[in-house]
């Protein structure tokens, strides 16, 4: 019977080591494959315990700024989706109110909601024999000790190695021998595993019908001659962050998914007032100035 591993990535460490990745290779354009994570680590776990493991479940600890003046979600969303519908992970994003929360470290909500996942499952009965720690932070030695003395779990930390001395990975969680029970892997040393090739398919445009060899992966397909007629660009929706190919060429975007959601929930007023909120509350109707002067006569002239 395989020995069962769960993999807890800290989404803010993740997010910000992975510039040293970047630096690292030469290549323009270079993208982690997120779905060959877990594969790759079960396959070094295998190898290191000389037995079978399956990765049970990854889990990804991520923030959302929510009320950041100037800060567009739409992207972040869409990557924490990404990883959710099409890698199959267990995404769990803690929202950082910016109002409220101006200061609050993401390291320290994403480490305490990772620590509290970490400890939870290994406490429910089979939910997992290894314990993988996908971070640097050396505030992660507590709960990587008890889980190993309560639970007998087993523990793996992957992260980089520090070789460029930026010490994203703290010396302390390296130098602790008593907290892993196989030897750490070094994303920075496993690059070519983790990059992201892209393969050419020939896809039909949705123009032309014209057949043309591309990486594009998005739902919708244009030929670069249909794209060079019209002026067709890849723009990102303002709203849900979809990708899509479009000639419209003003500031802000929406997807055609979404175009038709607001038509839907109202027709052309709702979405005026949906997407651009601004100008609906810089012309407002009729009715809704005369309700506002109304409401600022005094009481006895009306």
């Amino acid at each position: 019977m395989p020995l069962k591993a769960m993999i807890f990535i800290d989404g803010s460490w993740f997010y910000h080591s992975r510039q040293i990745l970047f630096d690292l290779n030469d290549e323009t354009g270079f993208e982690i494959d997120y779905k060959r994570l877990p594969l790759m680590i079960g396959d070094w776990l295998s190898e290191a315990l000389t037995s079978e493991v399956d990765i049970a479940r990854t889990c990804y600890l991520g923030t959302l700024p929510v009320n950041k003046p100037g800060y567009n979600p739409a992207k972040q969303k869409t990557f924490y989706e990404f990883l959710r519908d099409d890698c199959r992970f267990d995404v769990d994003v803690l929202e950082m109110d910016h109002k409220l929360e101006h200061g609050v470290s993401d390291d320290r909500r994403v480490g305490v909601a990772l620590a509290s996942a970490m400890t939870h499952f290994a406490a429910v009965p089979g939910a997992y024999d290894i314990g993988v720690l996908v971070g640097g932070s050396s505030d992660y030695r507590p709960v990587l000790k008890r889980i190993r003395e309560c639970w007998g779990k087993r523990t793996m930390l992957v992260a980089m190695n520090n070789a460029d001395q930026r010490r994203v990975t703290s010396p302390v969680l390296l130098s602790d021998t008593a907290l892993f029970d196989v030897p750490p892997l070094f994303l920075d040393d496993h690059i070519d595993e983790i990059r992201l090739m892209r393969k050419d398919i020939p896809r039909i445009c949705k123009a032309c019908g014209k057949t043309e060899v591309t990486t594009w992966a998005g739902e919708e397909f244009y030929c670069s001659k249909c794209r060079s007629d019209h002026h067709r660009r890849v723009r990102t929706c303002d709203t849900c962050g979809r990708e899509e190919e479009t000639t419209w060429d003003k500031d802000y975007f929406y997807c055609s998914q979404c175009r038709k959601e607001f038509r839907k929930n109202g027709g052309p007023r709702a979405e005026a007032a949906t997407l651009k909120p601004e100008a609906s509350q810089t012309r407002p109707l009729r009715a809704d100035i005369h309700r506002l002067r109304l409401a600022r006569m005094p009481e006895e002239s009306r």
